[in-house]
């Protein structure tokens, strides 16, 4: 079976950003998994938030290349955000009122814990309060 990664929306910016301080890390860290042979997890949320954080002029060609390009790759799983993962990740958001995670931070969350993927591909510490191992480090 193949080691599944969770993949966030820091890793696809610093990996589409050249001028990203994390952004040659990035790279290393995607060339070494893809080196393990590693299946990247993202899910429509995370596609949402690419879309928005490069909505602007300069950028929106990138993030239409890069959000086509995730989409057509065989070896990106999108998991679709449904009511039963929704349900989940609210009840998780309204539980846990002393951090300040997002919504999609919430379904990430859930989806990880049902998939049993310990590690993702981000700088968000918000992953490590969460208990998941996170490959992205400054």
């Amino acid at each position: 079976m193949k080691k599944a990664v969770f993949v966030d929306t820091a890793a696809w910016l610093a990996l589409i950003n050249k001028s990203d301080t994390l952004h040659k890390t990035a790279k290393k860290i995607r060339n070494s998994l893809l080196n393990q042979n590693a299946k990247f997890i993202i899910t429509d949320y995370i596609i949402v938030e690419i879309a928005n954080s490069l909505n602007r002029i300069p950028a929106r060609e990138s993030a239409i290349h890069l959000i086509n390009s995730i989409m057509a790759s065989r070896n990106i799983e999108v998991v679709v955000v449904d009511k039963e993962v929704f349900r989940e990740a609210w009840e998780l958001y309204s539980s846990r009122t002393d951090k300040e995670w997002s919504m999609t931070d919430c379904t990430t969350f859930v989806i990880m814990n049902r998939r049993q993927i310990t590690e993702a591909f981000t700088s968000d510490r918000h992953f490590e309060q969460a208990g998941f191992t996170i490959l992205l480090k400054e």
